[in-house]
């Protein structure tokens, strides 16, 4: 049976697509093939990566593989699911959704889901950290959900 393949996609450097790569493996362990990629490339943020750390998942400071090198190396996906902002306005979410099929396979599955940037926290340290670790608790729920949606039990042991 083949194992299905997700690609989580976001804007900015791909904290958020990299979170819920993360996340699908520990809770789907052999279950689901996942993948990130971001449309930029560059280092991800240290507040991230601290809030991940705290929960036992080390996030990597490098950007995932860009979304376009996917593309390029004809990279195909069960699922593509982005973690564009709305309400920022971002233009290349709404762009690159319409040519997913083109982009990863016609078969794909196309999901959305609404997370804010990390780069829209503000405040001091702890209060930045506060965000982020609601922007990382809503992307856990969101890949629990999806999992759940798909028929694949997850292992919420770790």
């Amino acid at each position: 049976m083949k194992i299905p393949r997700v690609l989580f996609v976001c804007t900015f450097s791909g904290a958020r697509a990299l979170m819920a790569e993360k996340f699908v493996n520990q809770l789907a362990p052999g279950k689901i093939e996942a993948y990130s990629s971001s449309f930029e490339s560059g280092k991800i943020g240290p507040v991230p990566v601290a809030v991940m750390k705290e929960i036992g998942i080390d996030l990597p400071a490098d950007a995932p593989k860009p979304v376009w090198d996917r593309y390029m190396e004809k990279e195909a996906f069960d699922w593509v699911i982005t973690l564009c902002h709305e309400i920022s306005g971002m233009q290349r979410c709404p762009i690159f959704r319409e040519n997913v099929d083109d982009l990863y396979a016609e078969n794909a599955k196309m999901l959305s889901w609404s997370v804010p940037p990390f780069s829209s926290l503000g405040g001091s340290d702890e209060e930045k950290k506060a965000g982020a670790r609601k922007i990382r608790d809503q992307i856990k729920h969101e890949v629990l959900s999806f999992l759940g949606q798909i028929g694949i039990e997850a292992d919420i042991t770790y």
